[in-house]
């Protein structure tokens, strides 16, 4: 299962990556910070969790993944891909698409898939993902929580991934500017 990460307020992943002018822009909750980053020539991933926790020891975590030059899979065929996997490691697991479409220009997909027993028998998990295709990259958003958010949370969630989105700044109407 993918988990991906981002975080320190209107940071964008281009600044990370300096990979042409297409970026994820991404302002992470209040309170969290990085613990975790780790890249190659063909991926960059980030994980934040908030003050307080650890990436061995999370309620939250927040996670972002750049897959870099591999902008060829649909995101509804990633997330075809990511539920097969959540199934084979969480058996019971159920998911509820949330968006699909395009987003700012750019096919998107949106889900939240819950685990009512994870293998590290840590009580239920659930993960809200949002993959999408770039011209150039492929951008995965998660954020993934050891609990049932309530309606607070989830508002929060909401706005969050509504927020952040793929940009580019060589393409008229892509302005990279935070919502």
């Amino acid at each position: 299962m993918i988990r991906l990460v981002l975080a320190v307020p209107l940071l964008t992943l281009a600044t990370m990556f300096a990979h042409a002018e297409e970026q994820m822009l991404l302002t992470p909750p209040k309170g969290f910070k990085v613990v975790a980053e780790t890249g190659s020539d063909r991926t960059k991933t980030t994980v934040l969790v908030p003050q307080g926790q650890s990436v061995a020891n999370w309620t939250e975590k927040l996670s972002t993944q750049v897959l870099f030059k591999q902008a060829d899979e649909a995101p509804e065929a990633f997330r075809a891909r990511a539920e097969k996997a959540a199934l084979a490691e969480c058996p019971g697991a159920s998911f509820e698409k949330l968006k699909g479409g395009t987003e700012n220009l750019y096919p998107v997909a949106a889900w939240i898939e819950t685990c009512p027993k994870p293998k590290d028998g840590a009580g239920p998990l659930q993960t809200w993902t949002k993959a999408v295709q770039g011209r150039e990259n492929f951008y995965v958003l998660q954020k993934a929580h050891r609990f049932t958010p309530d309606a607070k949370q989830l508002k929060a969630l909401t706005r969050l991934f509504d927020a952040s989105r793929v940009c580019d700044t060589r393409v008229p109407g892509q302005r990279c500017q935070q919502k």
